[in-house]
């Protein structure tokens, strides 16, 4: 079961992103499933290595995301092409699952899409999908209530004078991890005086 809070800061129609947390094998149906539009993953590329999941990635449209070191190109142009489309990209900006249920460091990628597509992040938590089928679950939980909530936008005219990094660790991820009850501890080393800067 789920709850969904925040759709009011959904723009109606167009291309953004959603920047969510991530901590569960079934956050993607969590999501999608209380968006009435397609979302369009990046998704990790090991799953293009399951037959099964190559065929549904595949067919889905979905974005591929290489191995460390190797170019990402590929992503960058998949990412582009869905928002160019005025489509919505889903990005689970830890990069992957957290086992201990807080904050990973958050990676940059999601900033540099959202900043070369001149689009808005719509910051998003996922609660308790941790404890429905997180990592140390072989079975889904599926009595245990799930709530997705949508946080205010983060617009592009607010982000686009700001590096991809102070974008993530100083505007994304803190208002994610406060959503969720705890500090986010990987913050630039920005004063806080700079960081007020930034709402006016």
């Amino acid at each position: 079961m789920q709850r969904v809070e925040g759709k009011h800061n959904l723009p109606k129609k167009g291309p953004y992103i959603i920047a969510s947390n991530h901590r569960s094998f079934l956050d993607f149906a969590f999501l999608s499933t209380v968006i009435h539009r397609q979302i369009y993953y990046l998704a990790a590329e090991f799953l293009y290595e399951i037959r099964l999941t190559k065929f549904i990635l595949e067919k889905t449209g979905q974005v591929r995301v290489p191995r460390e070191g190797k170019g990402r190109t590929v992503t960058y142009e998949g990412a582009k092409f869905v928002l160019e489309r005025g489509g919505i990209l889903g990005i689970f900006v830890e990069g992957k699952r957290s086992h201990h249920n807080l904050s990973l460091k958050a990676y940059k990628g999601v900033a540099k899409i959202a900043l070369d597509n001149k689009v808005d992040i719509v910051p998003t938590v996922i609660h308790n999908s941790f404890h429905v089928w997180g990592m140390h679950h072989k079975v889904p939980r599926l009595k245990r209530i799930c709530k997705v909530k949508f946080l205010e936008p983060i617009t592009y005219e607010k982000m686009k004078k700001h590096d991809p990094a102070y974008i993530v660790h100083d505007l994304v991820m803190p208002e994610i991890a406060k959503d969720l009850g705890h500090e986010y501890p990987h913050r630039t080393k920005k004063t806080k005086n700079q960081s007020d800067l930034t709402e006016i």
